[in-house]
């Protein structure tokens, strides 16, 4: 069992290698415009869920494939990038969060009134009467 400090150290490094990875080694056209968005990795190191998300939810079937397709070649090289006993299997796990959010927002934008972007204006010093 690894110490919480050493999950969260061992998840911070899957999470940059795998943005790394899916920003600069992957050449897939499914692709798109993904981010990771964390990892969470279990007690005993041996599984680590990677969130992720992307901005066009049209996407979103196409880039689960692809990251079953690149599974095995993304956890070869986190195990090559991590000093661990044994690489962690990969669950890949699209974040909702980031689709709650802006669902919320879109609701508030309904029901809210619109902001008024510019202040009302203040008086003139010509408009004044100093009689």
């Amino acid at each position: 069992m690894a110490s919480e400090r050493r999950q969260k150290q061992i998840a911070k490094r899957i999470q940059q290698k795998i943005s790394e990875m899916v920003l600069h080694e992957i050449r897939d056209p499914r692709i798109g415009f993904v981010t990771i968005t964390g990892v969470d990795i279990s007690s005993d190191l041996t599984v680590a869920k990677v969130r992720w998300s992307v901005l066009d939810i049209k996407e979103k079937s196409r880039v689960e494939h692809m990251f079953k397709h690149a599974n095995g070649f993304l956890r070869r090289q986190v195990a090559r990038e991590i000093n661990i006993r044994s690489a962690p299997n990969l669950l890949f796990e699209y974040d909702k969060g980031l689709a709650a959010a802006a669902r919320i927002e879109d609701v508030l934008r309904k029901v809210l009134p619109p902001e008024d972007v510019s202040p009302p204006a203040a008086p003139a010093d010509s408009e004044r009467d100093d009689d």
